[in-house]
C-alpha cells in the first residue's frame, strides 16, 4: 500500500516525463523547420545558379554568334540565303543592328532567349584617331534564363585583321615597269584625279582604243553605285587617249615607285611582313591554289573572297572572283595570262608580269610588281620588258573596297580585340 508521499512523487515524475517529451517535441520541430528552411534556401541557390548559368550560356552563345555573324560578312549583312542572318532594325534608324536568337536544350525542355546589338561607334573599339566605319565596332551580346528572370551582358570589340596597307592603292593601276597595251582598255577613278602609277614609262598612244577617265566635275556628288558605274560614259570626263596623249592623271617614269623592289614593292601595299606571311593567310582559308580558275565561281559556283593565293604561271580564262560585299585580295606569284571574260572586285597584284588577252573587268585596283620570275635566287629584279602589255580589253573601275566607310570587311579576315571582353 502506497503512502501519501509516494503517490505524490508518482505524479511528479509523470509531469517531468510530459515536460521532456513537449521539450523533445519542440526541439525536432525547430531541427525540421530550419532543416526546411535550408532546403528551401538550398532549393533558392540551386535554382539561382541554375538561371545564371542558363543566362551565361546564353549570352556566351550569342556572342559567339555574332563574331562568326561579323566574321561571315560584317555587320551590315543582307544575306538571302538564311534569313536569320539579317539584322533586325529594332531601334527605328533605318539601320539593321540587332539579332534576336533563341537557344533550346538537347531534350527540348528548356529554351534560352538572347539579343546581340552592333556599336560601330563606340569610343573603347575605335582605333585612336579613326573615324566610324563598318569595319570595327562593339558587339554587345545579352542573354537570359528560360524564365527571363536571370540575365547576363556582355560586350566585346571586333575588328578587321589588317591585309592591304593603308586601305590598299590610290590608283586603279599600278605598275613597278612599263604599261604598254595595245587593246581596248578603260581604266576609271571617280573617286581622285589619278587612274595609273607607273614606275616606268606608260604608252597609250600606241592604241586608239585605250583611255582613261576621271569624275566629271559636273557631276557633283555621287552615290556609291554612280562612283563604280561600270557604264564608262556615266559621270566622267576623258582625260587621255591616242590622240590627247597622257594627261595629268597618268604618273609615269616615278623614281619612287621604280626604286622599289622585289618586296620593298609588296609591302608598299600590303600590311602583313612578307609574301609567305600573305600565303599563310590564303592557306588558312583554303585558298592556295595552282590554277586561278579555281579561285573563281566558274570551278564550283561559289564567290571566293578575302586572301587568295595562287602559286605559279596562271591562266585566267573566266568567272567572277569577289563580290561587292566581299572582296577579294589576290596575289598571282608568277606571270598572269587572261583570256576569256572575267570579273574581278577587289585588288590583284601580279608578282610577274601582266599579259591582258580578253576581256577583264576590275572594280578595283590592279598591281604589277613586274618581277623577272625566272629568277628565284634573286626575287626582285624587274624584267627587260613591259610589266603590263597585251592586246585584249582590260577595264578598270577603281574602287577603294577597303577604305569605303559603309563597306564591310573581307570575309574571314576580322578578329576580337585582345582585351575588350566585359561582362556584368
Amino acid at each position: 500500500m502506497k503512502t501519501l508521499n509516494q503517490t505524490t512523487l508518482d505524479k511528479q515524475q509523470g509531469v517531468a516525463s510530459l515536460l521532456i517529451s513537449i521539450m523533445i517535441l519542440i526541439g525536432i520541430t525547430l531541427v525540421i523547420l530550419l532543416i526546411s528552411k535550408t532546403v528551401v534556401t538550398e532549393t533558392k541557390i540551386v535554382a539561382d545558379n541554375n538561371r545564371i548559368s542558363q543566362a551565361v550560356g546564353s549570352a556566351n552563345y550569342a556572342m559567339d554568334y555574332a563574331v562568326n555573324y561579323f566574321d561571315s560578312g560584317g555587320f551590315d549583312q543582307d544575306n538571302d540565303d538564311n534569313a536569320d542572318n539579317i539584322l533586325t532594325d529594332y531601334n527605328a534608324d533605318g539601320i539593321g543592328d540587332e539579332l534576336r536568337l533563341t537557344s533550346t536544350a538537347g531534350d527540348g525542355t528548356k529554351t534560352t532567349f538572347g539579343s546581340v546589338s552592333f556599336d560601330t561607334d563606340d569610343d573603347l573599339c575605335l582605333p585612336n584617331g579613326a573615324t566610324e566605319s563598318w569595319q570595327s565596332g562593339l558587339i554587345k551580346a545579352e542573354g537570359s534564363s528560360d524564365d527571363r528572370i536571370a540575365t547576363r551582358t556582355i560586350t566585346q570589340c571586333v575588328g578587321t585583321i589588317e591585309l592591304v596597307r593603308d586601305d590598299g592603292p590610290d590608283q586603279p593601276l599600278v605598275a613597278q615597269g612599263q604599261v604598254f597595251v595595245t587593246g581596248t582598255s578603260n581604266i576609271v577613278n571617280r573617286y581622285t584625279n589619278t587612274t595609273v602609277w607607273s614606275g616606268g614609262e606608260v604608252k597609250i598612244s600606241s592604241s586608239s582604243s585605250v583611255s582613261t577617265f576621271i569624275k566629271n566635275s559636273s557631276s557633283g556628288t555621287l552615290t556609291d553605285a554612280e562612283l563604280i558605274s561600270t557604264t564608262i560614259a556615266d559621270n566622267t570626263q576623258l582625260v587621255s587617249n591616242n590622240n590627247l596623249g597622257n594627261g595629268l592623271d597618268i604618273i609615269d617614269e616615278d623614281p619612287n615607285l621604280s626604286n622599289l623592289k622585289g618586296l620593298g614593292f609588296f609591302k608598299n601595299f600590303f600590311a602583313v611582313p612578307s609574301r609567305e606571311a600573305f600565303k599563310s593567310r590564303a592557306a588558312d582559308k583554303g585558298q592556295v591554289y595552282t590554277n586561278i580558275d579555281d579561285a573563281t565561281d566558274a570551278s564550283d559556283g561559289i564567290i571566293k573572297s578575302g586572301a587568295i593565293w595562287i602559286e605559279g604561271d596562271a591562266h585566267l580564262t573566266g568567272g567572277t572572283i569577289g563580290s561587292l560585299t566581299k572582296p577579294a585580295v589576290i596575289v598571282v606569284n608568277g606571270n598572269l595570262t587572261s583570256t576569256g571574260n572575267s570579273t574581278i572586285y577587289g585588288i590583284l597584284y601580279v608578282i610577274g608580269t601582266y599579259s591582258v588577252g580578253g576581256t577583264v573587268n576590275v572594280i578595283g585596283s590592279n598591281v604589277i610588281e613586274g618581277s623577272d620570275t625566272t629568277e628565284p635566287l634573286n626575287p626582285g629584279v624587274p624584267v627587260s620588258g613591259p610589266a603590263v602589255s597585251g592586246n585584249g580589253t582590260l577595264n578598270i573601275i577603281y574602287w577603294p573596297g577597303f577604305s569605303d566607310s559603309s563597306g564591310n570587311p573581307p570575309e574571314e579576315e576580322t578578329a576580337v580585340i585582345s582585351g575588350s571582353w566585359r561582362d556584368w
